[in-house]
């Protein structure tokens, strides 16, 4: 049997270090996660929210989209945050988007607003806004039960009425 020549295994050896090192790298830095450094929102695509809402299949689900600059989110979200409270996490899973230009911009607005912790909260920017056509915001997309879509309509809902709208969808 011949032997390699030392060379091929110190190139060998270079290459997983090389490799290693990327990957620690990568996780260290949050960029596994979808996270820029320094955020703590985690960075979601349009086939991860589609993964969640399969995942979630027999609640009825509400994707908030929103975004720093405006003025309505910041009248709807506390409303959303006390739904929560309110309606029990197995009929009712809240989801929020930030659509803001960056995820610095809406990782400030998510801790400002305090809605770390009150539901899941990720940072979906231009895409999740193309994917979903929106062209205003608050933008509010309520799933049924059976994963079809019940309403998919921009602008601010008072929250009573937001609730009564769930609430008879989770009767059904």
């Amino acid at each position: 049997m011949k032997e390699k020549p030392l060379g091929f295994f110190c190139r060998m050896a270079g290459a997983l270090l090389t490799a290693v090192v990327a990957v620690t790298l990568m996780f260290s830095t949050g960029a596994a996660w979808g996270k820029e450094k320094g955020a703590q929102l985690k960075q979601v695509h349009t086939y991860e929210l589609l993964d969640e809402l399969a995942a979630n299949h027999g609640k009825v689900i509400l994707v908030n989209f929103f975004a720093a600059f405006c003025g309505p989110c910041r009248r709807e979200i506390p409303e959303l945050m006390q739904m929560r409270k309110e309606i029990p996490a197995e009929d009712l899973l809240i989801i929020g988007i930030a659509i803001d230009q960056n995820i610095r911009e809406a990782d400030s607005f998510v801790k400002s607003m305090g809605m770390m912790g009150a539901y899941p909260v990720y940072y979906g920017g231009e895409e999740l806004a193309r994917a979903y056509r929106i062209d205003a915001i608050p933008f509010n997309v309520i799933y049924n039960r059976d994963g079809h879509i019940e309403a998919s309509e921009a602008g601010y809902v008072p929250g009573p009425e937001m609730k009564q709208f769930l609430m008879s969808l989770i009767r059904r």
